[in-house]
């Protein structure tokens, strides 16, 4: 989880949100009077991921930034062996 300039945590969560039998995960932000917002929530499908993994990092812009453990057409059971 990190926090920005305001006081707001941001981090992922590995399920939840609508996407998925149970939720592909979410993206969310704790703002400092602990008021909670999803900003994302996965889908797995087309060129979505799912299930966040490693939390987010950000740039100096304020863009977040992240990895999924799966979903998404360039899903690891899609890449050639060998």
């Amino acid at each position: 989880m990190i926090f920005d300039l305001a006081g707001s945590l941001y981090g992922t969560a590995y399920a939840g949100g609508t996407g998925c039998p149970g939720g592909c995960g979410v993206v969310y932000s704790l703002d400092s009077a602990g008021h909670q917002t999803v900003l994302y929530s996965f889908t797995g499908t087309g060129d979505d991921g799912a299930f966040p993994w490693a939390g987010v990092d950000v740039d100096a812009a304020g863009n977040l930034y992240g990895t999924t453990n799966g979903g998404s057409i360039f899903s690891s059971k899609d890449e050639p062996e060998g």
